[in-house]
């Protein structure tokens, strides 16, 4: 009986460290980046997006998927590699999840491996993600030596 208690109570207290470390992991990612939705191409029409969080770097667009138990960011989309292929609305039942964004179609090799990928965003966030892109620092030819 007591065995039996000191178990219940051990796996409640690893399920809340657990828990609390999920809410935390999806607090700070949703409040340190910006909302969108991703996918890897190709896919279904209605299938494939996820929930995340993109945080912007120097070199790199770096995803962070909202629910998975993997600490690190699920996509990294190299800045130098991205190229925009097109802009579309949300089609069929997509429409439901993306409400009020717009879907930007990357051409293969974003990533740096060659993986496809569609970003949905709102308005707002294809401004800043337009941004990012045209801020890049320009190709510089080395010099020899240097």
């Amino acid at each position: 009986m007591i065995v039996g208690l000191v178990i219940l109570a051990v796996a409640l207290v690893l399920a809340l460290i657990v828990a609390g470390a999920a809410l935390y992991r999806l607090t700070e990612i949703r409040n340190a980046g910006t909302p969108l939705l991703l996918r890897p191409v190709p896919a279904a029409e209605d299938q494939g997006w996820r929930h995340g969080s993109a945080h912007y770097g120097d070199d790199a667009l770096v995803y962070y998927r909202l629910v998975t138990f993997w600490q690190g960011p699920t996509v990294r989309l190299v800045r130098s590699a991205i190229a925009v292929d097109g802009r579309r609305e949300p089609r069929g039942t997509e429409r439901e999840i993306l409400d009020g964004m717009v879907v930007i179609e990357l051409a293969p090799g974003a990533d740096g491996a060659g993986g496809a990928y569609e970003l949905g965003m709102t308005p707002d966030a294809l401004t800043a993600f337009q941004a990012w892109l045209e801020s890049a620092p320009p190709q510089r030819a080395r010099r020899g030596g240097r």
